[in-house]
């Protein structure tokens, strides 16, 4: 009698969104393959919003100026994900902190805005109160997924961008156990077996266009996906480190294009609109 295969559970974990500064094509894509597979947790880790214009670094003329547009189109795209995946969890990275430098640091007092978390401003924008949210600190620095730790990576990693195996450094700086973050908009997988027991670190790719302030970055888009099950030792975890090109990758044996979704959901408006106009 032969036993039912083991089923594994996934978990999807995206960061460096920066809305309104996001990536259409790849966006659209992971959308489409959220919607598709539905994981059991999805976990937004750090930077979904951008909040330039409360940064000190100069903007660019078609950069937004507003940041309030910007929490808005992540409340509304974090609502969908919550209602596709089994579980939303939202950590806050370095961008995301300027909103509490801004309105919970001196200058907030000045204006009676103390206390303002953009927690709150994202509930009062109408964000699922099932979500979670999680924000590092020295007595809860890392999110536990199962057997893996993810952070976005901010408090770790040192100047932006600094060198280039960041997923190997990553790794060798801690003391066993494996590690996913975000921060450096790199895609890494790097792994180190040590007795018999094998760990890995992520560096999680970003969803964000190029920045006025970073000319021809060596970034790289996508996301990764956590295939995880239940073993006698505990969770057990293979990770997916998914590389975008223009928009679009595979996964099970499908190519998820953001360009086509696009473009065919514009020629369905321009139809609609016609059909309206009879």
């Amino acid at each position: 009698m032969s036993r039912r295969p083991k089923r594994s559970h996934l978990i999807a974990i995206i960061s460096d969104i920066h809305f309104d500064l996001h990536c259409p094509n790849l966006w659209a894509a992971f959308r489409a393959w959220h919607t598709q597979w539905k994981p059991k947790h999805t976990v937004v880790l750090g930077d979904f919003v951008d909040l330039g214009m409360l940064s000190r670094y100069i903007q660019g003329a078609s950069e937004p100026m507003k940041a309030i547009p910007q929490i808005q189109m992540f409340v509304r795209e974090a609502n969908a994900l919550a209602q596709e995946a089994g579980m939303l969890t939202v950590v806050e990275g370095n961008h995301d902190e300027r909103w509490a430098r801004l309105f919970e640091g001196k200058g907030a007092a000045l204006v009676g805005a103390l206390g303002l978390t953009l927690e709150a401003q994202c509930r009062a924008q109408g964000l699922d109160e099932g979500v979670k949210w999680f924000t590092e600190s020295a007595r809860n620095p890392v999110l536990r997924l199962g057997g893996v730790d993810a952070r976005h990576g901010h408090n770790q990693s040192g100047r932006f961008g600094s060198g280039m195996h960041v997923a190997a450094t990553a790794l060798r700086k801690r003391r066993g156990g494996s590690i996913v973050f975000g921060h450096t908009h790199r895609g890494q997988l790097y792994c180190h077996t040590s007795g018999g027991v094998t760990d890995f670190a992520v560096a999680n790719p970003c969803m964000t266009i190029d920045h006025n302030y970073q000319p021809d970055p060596d970034w790289q888009k996508g996301f990764t996906i956590m295939e995880c099950w239940d073993s006698p030792k505990g969770v057990k975890v293979t990770p997916h480190l998914i590389i975008s090109n223009d928009g679009a990758f595979a996964w099970g044996g499908e190519v998820f294009d953001g360009k086509a979704i696009l473009a065919e959901k514009q020629k369905k408006r321009i139809r609609d609109r016609k059909r309206r106009a009879r």
